[in-house]
């Protein structure tokens, strides 16, 4: 009989350095608003108060000289391949 053995991944897992208490324990959209609706344990409503929205940090990503942009190259002529048969 053999006996399981863990997958290797699972081994390279770790805790998260810190935890972060929230103080809702429920969230629901609001059908008006579209917007999220915080509430605790006791089904009373939390004020998330003023946030934010993310930013990317990243620059964004360019295309260089060979491929794209406003000024493309030319096709090769290995791109111009003919599909269709003649008669």
């Amino acid at each position: 009989m053999t006996t399981a053995v863990a997958p290797w991944g699972t081994t390279r897992l770790a805790l998260y350095p810190s935890i972060t208490e929230v103080p809702y324990v429920r969230t629901e959209i609001d059908p008006d608003t579209q917007t999220t609706r915080y509430f605790d344990a006791t089904g009373n409503r939390v004020e998330m108060g003023e946030h934010g929205t993310s930013t990317a940090t990243a620059n964004a990503t360019s295309t260089s000289s060979d491929g794209g942009g406003p000024n493309p190259p030319p096709p090769a002529d290995s791109d111009l391949t003919d599909d269709s048969d003649s008669d």
